[in-house]
């Protein structure tokens, strides 16, 4: 894998710079014609794209998001079909194991999908449903008489430099609110880029005749080695910005009320004002305790993940201007709603409690 031409495509523009030699291509993986012209010529492909994982994208219209995590996928596949592509490693997420059942070092055979109908969010059911179809893609004859093979990576949250998505909301979160998510004691997995690049790479690898197509029409966790308590985890980057680390933990049940009736706010409001709280979906992968093994990609692929800090991301907020700065009256607007739903969540549940 290693060495050779990489060609990349999405639908924005890279805010980093990147190698000279990688050839970057803009456009929509909704736009067939432009993923079969993309793919040819092509051993393998990575598919990574996706929409709706969290914040206001999870809040868009079902339609929307479907058409780009499950319609965007088929046209990758039949590109693949369609231009001879040997190889497919699609990238899911955890999310499709994922739903209020707590769960300890579970290996794949012990996690089975949940039913699309099942999950509460649509980045989660429509990431399920390209999984399968990516999966039963696995052994189709392409136009030239060659086989396709597949194979899917499902990582926990991500983290490390550039990442866009879980640091930045979460230290906003933490910042405004000013307390933890669940108990202390529930776990989860996190995976640095490092390693789940590795992985990536590693079932490719798997996917060739060289190994005997072993990771074939198969599923991976990919994780860092040590599960841990998803806001302890950030302790050293609200501190490392210069805020204080909150005492308070709010347990899952008021967690749960609360992030439907943030969804609830959100609707509501939205016409006139972009609040953008938690989702149901949000409050179990951040409070549920919840951890997966990655023994079966240890032993299939020889996967080991390397031990990385968090000093890059660190880094990485400090440089997009993220540390300890006075009260504006946004945050302390985002504040006060917050209090506002917290305070009816909570006369709910005792409610709920007493009746």
């Amino acid at each position: 894998m290693l060495g050779c031409a990489v060609v990349i495509t999405d639908k924005g523009t890279p805010i980093e710079d990147y190698s000279k030699d990688i050839t970057f291509v803009q456009g929509d993986i909704r736009d067939r014609d432009l993923v079969e012209e993309l793919c040819k010529d092509v051993n393998c492909v990575f598919h990574i794209a996706s929409f709706g994982m969290s914040g206001a994208e999870m809040m868009k219209k079902r339609d929307f998001i479907e058409s780009i995590n499950v319609g965007g996928t088929e046209n990758v596949i039949e590109a693949c079909i369609k231009q001879n592509v040997a190889r497919l490693v699609y990238t899911s997420t955890i999310n499709v194991v994922l739903g209020s059942k707590a769960f300890d070092m579970a290996t794949e055979a012990e996690l089975p999908r949940i039913p699309p109908e099942e999950h509460a969010d649509d980045y989660s059911r429509t990431k399920s449903i390209a999984e399968v179809l990516v999966l039963k893609s696995n052994g189709r004859q392409t136009q030239n008489g060659e086989i396709l093979h597949t194979c899917a990576i499902r990582p926990p949250g991500i983290y490390g430099a550039g990442e866009q998505r879980h640091f930045s909301r979460i230290v906003g979160i933490l910042k405004i609110y000013k307390a933890n998510l669940g108990s202390p004691d529930s776990k989860t997995n996190w995976v640095h880029v490092d390693n789940l690049v590795n992985g990536h790479l590693l079932a490719a690898d798997g996917l060739s005749a060289g190994k005997n197509h072993i990771s074939a029409n198969q599923a991976y966790f990919i994780t860092d080695e040590t599960p841990i308590n998803n806001c302890l985890f950030f302790k050293p980057i609200i501190t490392g910005l210069g805020y204080t680390f909150p005492d308070a933990w709010l347990p899952l049940g008021v967690l749960y009320c609360l992030a439907f009736l943030s969804e609830i706010v959100h609707f509501l409001v939205k016409p006139f004002y972009n609040f953008v709280g938690f989702t149901r979906t949000e409050m179990f992968q951040a409070a549920l305790h919840h951890t997966v093994s990655y023994e079966k990609a240890q032993d299939q692929l020889g996967y080991q993940p390397l031990q990385r800090g968090l000093e890059d991301s660190l880094a990485h907020l400090r440089q997009l201007g993220y540390g300890k700065d006075p009260e504006t009256s946004s945050s302390w607007t985002s504040s006060l709603l917050f209090k506002i739903v917290l305070s009816i969540t909570i006369i709910i549940v005792l409610v709920a409690v007493l009746l």
